[in-house]
């Protein structure tokens, strides 16, 4: 018992509570350790990155339609950069800035880190979307990141990478799987604890994606719902980006799991509007909080690559 007690303690340590921006509990990482929940995130993003497939090399044509969509992207994800800073005054003490970049990645898609990164994949130039659905793609991702879904994700892998290692060895699986009567004692706890650390390890893992995974459909949904708010504070109409959604091309047999999740929204966000309707703007600081008595930094719009 007395073994477990320091890492019981750092159970706690790691842990704390948060409100989402929707109201919703949430766990998070405390301050000592936002640092490190950024470089996860980070690390999680560019494995998604070198796992998509590259887009092929582009023809003369292709290049400028390229170039065309990548400008697009910039200047939509400045607008709901600079309106995100301003609804969300405290994201200036996450990062002091959004990074929107367009990867070259033959499907679409879309990734983002705790630090403010936000990478949309070329394939989604060929959805052939309207700048009001774009610009959905763009909040929602953004969204993701507003409401520190990043960083409840590292939380999780904590712990569950800290529970494994004081379950397992509590258990003593190590022994089990490793032990046998013909094997010295020297021998046997050696290849114990290894079995131990490789089981508590591959378990952790596939516990953390198993238990991530479980939270991505309420994750998607608050991100939808903070994106509207956002779209609509930037000055779009709700129904003019529903509709924009809905005129996505008809769905193919091999999708990817990204569009499929893209139509899942657009099925809510229509159900969305059919309540109670969003409020207006009359200009957009209407929806924005007052300007904070800080300056905050200009978005940074990288380069695409």
């Amino acid at each position: 018992m007395f073994r477990i007690l320091p890492t019981l303690l750092l159970l706690l340590f790691v842990t704390g509570c948060a409100t989402s921006p929707e109201g919703r509990t949430q766990l998070v990482a405390p301050a000592p350790l936002q640092g490190f929940s950024a470089v996860y995130s980070e690390f999680d993003m560019q494995l998604q990155l070198v796992t998509a497939t590259d887009a092929p090399s582009c023809t003369e044509a292709e290049c400028a339609a390229d170039r065309a969509f990548d400008q697009r992207i910039l200047a939509l994800g400045k607008r709901l950069a600079d309106i995100a800073f301003r609804q969300h005054p405290d994201l200036h003490l996450r990062f002091p800035r959004f990074d929107i970049v367009v990867a070259d990645k033959a499907d679409p898609g879309a990734a983002s880190s705790a630090g403010g990164t936000v990478v949309i994949f070329r394939g989604v130039r060929r959805l052939e979307l309207d700048d009001a659905a774009l610009a959905f793609i763009l909040a929602r991702e953004m969204s993701h990141v507003i409401a520190g879904h990043h960083d409840e994700n590292v939380t999780t892998s904590i712990l569950v990478a800290l529970a494994a290692q004081i379950l397992f060895p509590v258990l003593n699986l190590g022994a089990l799987i490793s032990g046998s009567a013909a094997t010295t004692a020297a021998t046997t706890a050696a290849s114990s604890a290894v079995a131990t650390t490789a089981v508590a390890s591959a378990a952790s893992f596939a516990g953390s994606r198993a238990l991530r995974a479980s939270y991505r459909p309420q994750h998607v949904i608050e991100a939808e719902t903070i994106a509207m708010k956002l779209l609509v504070a930037s000055g779009w109409d709700g129904h003019e980006v529903s509709d924009q959604l809905q005129s996505l091309r008809p769905a193919l047999a091999d999708e990817p799991g990204w569009v499929v999740e893209l139509r899942e929204s657009t099925q809510r966000i229509a159900v969305l509007l059919q309540g109670p309707p969003m409020p207006e703007t009359a200009g957009i600081s209407a929806q924005v909080a007052p300007t904070p008595p800080f300056v905050l930094p200009p978005p940074m719009i990288s380069k695409p690559f």
